[in-house]
């Protein structure tokens, strides 16, 4: 369990540090919204897949080459290597054994605390979501659902509900924050958030994968601004102009797409910023070689699963002389064993 789980954190870590230096500035923001997800996915998925003993780094254990090795010699041979006496370890060693079970034991125990109080948080948001869903006055359009809270809070949306306080803002930009997060809403953005949330449960040791969740966040506002001044009837001044009325300092619901302050400059910069060449797209796809090197350094080989009693017919009837000379040698082995050992 521990090295699944180290191997996941390695693989996220990884795919963030990429993200981060080569395309992150790039306003490819659906292309990176895929990349962001699949990075996710496979962090989790991957460590699974076990891979072609000829491109895998690592050794082929020892249990599984003997299992392709189907002959009668292997029984022999075997039984000779099992009545060789064992060598007892030290009270020192033995000592130093149980240290490092208890150790990992510990931290096993240590991980699935974590899981739970992170899991309980994740399962009290989607429950507070659901009251305030149900408990307040609703505005139906459409498909979408418009909660009229009157707290003092910054608008957010989750699933097909918005919440908002519209006795805050003028009616320009009542209908600008309407806009943006039905754009939220219909590119479902809250299973991103969601499938984040989720990894975060399991990952809540490892800085990049909270570092992972803050760079999805920020790349589907960017998505969504990108979105909104395609409208011919948003100004970009003006909408500028009502993130800065919008923004709140208070700390909505990490389920929810909200008007994040810590996210307006890099926003507004991203508006302003110049669009990506298509010709730097090129950059995604170092990140498949990247991938392709963590299975080969770090999955297990595909065993080698062949019919018994085929290969025994096979090896029997074309290898004669292999298997003679085969037990000619542990015939020697099993003499100078008794030579020593009698």
């Amino acid at each position: 369990m521990i090295p699944y789980i180290l191997y996941t954190a390695l693989i996220l870590s990884a795919c963030f540090i990429f993200y981060k230096l080569l395309l992150q500035k790039e306003t490819f923001f659906h292309l990176n919204r895929y990349v962001l997800l699949s990075c996710m996915v496979l962090a989790f998925t991957l460590p699974l897949v076990p891979v072609p003993h000829q491109l895998s780094f690592r050794k082929i254990p020892a249990e599984a080459s003997h299992t392709i090795i189907h002959s009668p010699v292997k029984n022999t041979a075997s039984a000779i290597i099992k009545e060789q006496p064992v060598e007892t370890t030290t009270p020192e060693e033995t000592k130093q054994l149980i240290n490092v079970e208890v150790l990992l034991q510990v931290l096993i125990y240590l991980y699935w605390f974590g899981v739970i109080i992170f899991g309980l948080n994740f399962l009290m948001q989607a429950v507070i979501l659901l009251v305030r869903t149900n408990s307040k006055s609703v505005i139906q359009d459409g498909k979408f659902r418009i909660v009229e809270i009157t707290e003092d809070k910054a608008p957010c949306s989750f699933g097909s509900s918005i919440f908002i306080n519209p006795e805050k803002y003028e009616w320009e930009t009542y209908n600008q924050i309407l806009l943006h997060e039905k754009i939220h809403i219909e590119q479902k953005h809250t299973i991103d958030l969601l499938l984040a949330e989720i990894a975060l449960i399991f990952q809540w040791f490892n800085p990049f994968a909270w570092q992972w969740r803050k760079a999805l966040e920020t790349n589907l506002e960017f998505l969504t601004d990108d979105q909104m001044l395609r409208h011919d009837t948003v100004e970009k001044e003006s909408y500028q102009f009502s993130l800065l009325k919008v923004a709140a300092p208070q700390f909505p619901l990490s389920l929810t797409t909200n008007y994040n302050q810590s996210l307006l400059k890099k926003r507004i910069i991203m508006m302003n910023s110049k669009k990506s060449n298509v010709h730097t797209t090129w950059k995604y796809f170092f990140l498949i070689p990247l991938l392709v090197l963590f299975a080969c350094l770090f999955n297990q080989p595909a065993a080698q699963s062949q019919n018994l009693h085929s290969n025994t017919e096979s090896k029997q009837s074309n290898h004669t002389g292999r298997n003679e000379n085969r037990r000619k040698l542990v015939c020697r082995y099993q003499k100078q064993y008794c030579r020593n050992y009698f």
